[in-house]
């Protein structure tokens, strides 16, 4: 049975825009935990362990809300033929638009990459860390967000193409962008994990992307900085 949530478009705004306001926290403290990185290793692992409580709640909030606002029903089931292929179109289509990038604004990488590649090789802990959060925390935490809430909160089932580009614009806007072929990178990768999403009715086949993207992303930057 579908449940219908019945709630202003007023508070399900304000609602989604603290869960924005709230994923863009937890780094904070990896900044904090860098400027005692050489210094004094006992607060460097005081920050750490706060980064992951605070991802780990915004999971939980995360999942919370979705559970309340998912139209879907039941997950349909892991469906590795439309991961493989969701992740392939994110590669193919990600690396056109960095060429583009590359092209027409001479950025060889995007400004979120650049602050991302900034955070690793200064100290083993935070390094650890920030790989297992990008790697497992934050994609369960975006997705739970960006398109398991997002996508069912202001939108009826139905047409998923509105869902899917609302999706994609609005995940972009959290990933710092200089130009707009920079936003059209991450606005893609949103729009094709919400379409995987909906299609499969299973939020965990985007959560596996997501994981798989973010995994050889952290690798490439891992080999950058050592």
């Amino acid at each position: 049975m579908i449940k219908v949530i019945k709630q202003s478009w007023i508070f399900r705004a304000i609602l989604i825009a603290l869960m924005l306001i709230a994923i863009e926290i937890p780094p904070i403290a990896v900044n904090f935990a860098l400027r005692y990185s050489k210094t004094n290793q006992l607060i460097v692992d005081g920050f750490m362990v706060l980064f992951i409580c605070l991802m780990l709640a915004i999971i939980w909030w995360a999942h919370r809300t979705y559970e309340t606002y998912n139209q879907l029903g039941q997950p349909a089931g892991i469906k590795v033929g439309w991961i493989i292929g969701g992740y392939l179109a994110i590669i193919l289509g990600m690396d056109v638009l960095s060429y583009l990038n590359q092209l027409i604004y001479h950025q060889t990488e995007t400004a979120n990459n650049a602050v991302l590649g900034s955070m690793l090789g200064h100290n083993e802990v935070i390094t650890i860390v920030f790989c297992f959060s990008a790697v497992v925390l934050s994609p369960i935490a975006e997705e739970f967000i960006f398109r398991g809430t997002l996508t069912n909160m202001f939108f009826k089932r139905g047409n998923i193409w509105p869902k899917v580009i609302f999706s994609g614009v609005i995940f972009s806007t959290g990933h710092m962008s200089t130009n707009p072929i920079s936003f059209l990178i991450y606005a893609y990768m949103g729009m094709v994990l919400a379409y995987v999403y909906l299609r499969t009715d299973d939020i965990r086949n985007s959560i596996a992307i997501h994981m798989i993207n973010n995994a050889i992303a952290m690798y490439v930057l891992l080999v950058q900085v050592t």
